[in-house]
C-alpha cells in the first residue's frame, strides 16, 4: 500500500501531467512550434527531466507568444510559465538532501497551478479556432 501511496499514484499523476504537456505543444500551429509534441515524452527520462522541462516551459511560451504575435490569436494567452518556473526549481531544489521535503509541497502547488494555466490555454486556443471556423 506504501509503495502505491509514493511510487505509482504520483507516477500515474506525472504521466498525465506529461500527456497536458505535451497536448498543449500540439496545440501550437506547426510552424511556430519549436518543440514536436512527442518530445514532452523525454521527461521520463530522470534525472534529463528536470533540465528538459525549462526547454519544454520555454518552447509552449515562445509558441504561444509567436501565434500571438502573428496574429494567429487575439490575445496573449497565458501558459503559467512562471508556475512552472517555480515548479521546476522546487523540483531542482528536491534533490538536495536538506530541501527535499520542504521543496516537494511548493512543488505539487506549483505544478498543479501550471496544470491549470495549460489546460486554460488550450481551451482558449479551442475557442479561437471555433470562434473563426
Amino acid at each position: 500500500m506504501l509503495i502505491a501511496f509514493l511510487i505509482i499514484i504520483p507516477l500515474i499523476t506525472f504521466i498525465f501531467y506529461i500527456r497536458s504537456i505535451s497536448k498543449t505543444l500540439a496545440t501550437i500551429a506547426e510552424p511556430y512550434r519549436t518543440q514536436s509534441p512527442g518530445m514532452a515524452w523525454l521527461l521520463l527520462i530522470p534525472i534529463f527531466n528536470v533540465i528538459w522541462f525549462f526547454f519544454l516551459l520555454k518552447a509552449i511560451r515562445d509558441g504561444f507568444a509567436n501565434m500571438y504575435q502573428n496574429g494567429l490569436t487575439q490575445k496573449d494567452i497565458d501558459t503559467g510559465y512562471h508556475y512552472g518556473i517555480g515548479m521546476g526549481c522546487c523540483w531542482a531544489a528536491s534533490f538536495l538532501p536538506q530541501l527535499v521535503f520542504i521543496a516537494l509541497i511548493p512543488m505539487f502547488v506549483f505544478s498543479i497551478l501550471h496544470w491549470n494555466k495549460l489546460n486554460s490555454a488550450r481551451r482558449a486556443i479551442y475557442k479561437e479556432q471555433n470562434h473563426y471556423n
